[in-house]
């Protein structure tokens, strides 16, 4: 079995060598962040393929890094997205490389600068890692899980080094309509799932004390005028798109 997180590892330190930008995304980027994603019984998961986000211009160099360290190029779903995501595989193993480039793009779209992923050397900013989460409909197992662990282990603030920075999330959620509603759908539904996860006591309430702050926040920030605009149509118009991925084993109440 691969020891992703060995892989995730040697994968950064080589772009540091390269001097490439390279920052890690997803379910890996919390497991490094957050050590009880690996102690807390309710909190463990598998971690499969690995993701980065890399911006303009080291886009352009990463064909040249990922075969110069063992992996070949998806040629095909490169020549078709390459210009927002790449994808390299894995040539001894079953598994592949996603690379997201200046944004991820799921549900809504998270923008992503140099300025932005060089606030910390190893992850993108845990204020996005948290987003990349909330900004999911179909919220699944894992994902609940993910905001458990960072929540847990991190403090809301207004720095980026090991806090979750409030004020770029706000930032995002009210300037965009759509994305503050798809935040404060799994905000309200984050306490019901989190009993599922049946996580200590201690724990939970902690959890719950940021998750209430963070929606205060996030209702009591100033708008802007295209938020307040697609606010007045409301739900009667999509306001996200469907994920790619259409297998994510959606969290359902009961």
């Amino acid at each position: 079995m691969v020891n992703m997180r060995a892989e995730c590892e040697r994968i950064l330190e080589a772009a540091g060598k390269q001097n490439v930008l390279l920052r890690v995304i997803g379910g890996m980027a919390v497991h490094l962040h957050c050590p009880t994603a690996s102690h807390l019984p309710a909190l463990s998961r598998e971690y499969g393929d690995l993701d980065f986000v890399t911006a303009s211009p080291d886009d352009q160099r990463m064909r040249a890094f990922f075969e110069s360290i063992g992996f070949s190029a998806n040629s095909r779903f490169n020549a078709l997205q390459g210009a927002n995501r790449m994808i390299f595989d894995c040539k001894e193993c079953d598994w592949h490389i996603d690379i997201f480039i200046n944004k991820f793009h799921m549900c809504h779209d998270i923008k992503f600068s140099h300025a932005r992923l060089e606030q910390d050397p190893v992850t993108i900013p845990l204020a996005e890692l948290l987003l990349t989460k909330f900004q999911i409909v179909a919220i699944n197992p894992k994902d609940v899980k993910d905001v458990a662990a960072l929540l847990i282990e991190h403090p809301l603030g207004d720095t980026d080094r090991e806090t979750i920075n409030v004020p770029r999330i706000l930032e995002v959620a009210s300037h965009d309509w759509g994305f503050y509603t798809t935040v404060r759908m799994n905000l309200e539904k984050m306490p019901q799932f989190l009993e599922i996860l049946q996580l200590p006591a201690t724990e939970t309430k902690v959890i719950a004390g940021k998750l209430d702050e963070l929606g205060n926040r996030m209702e009591a920030a100033p708008k802007s005028a295209a938020w307040k605009m697609r606010a007045l149509l409301g739900k009667s118009i999509p306001w996200y798109e469907e994920p790619e991925d259409a297998a994510r084993g959606e969290l359902k109440l009961e």
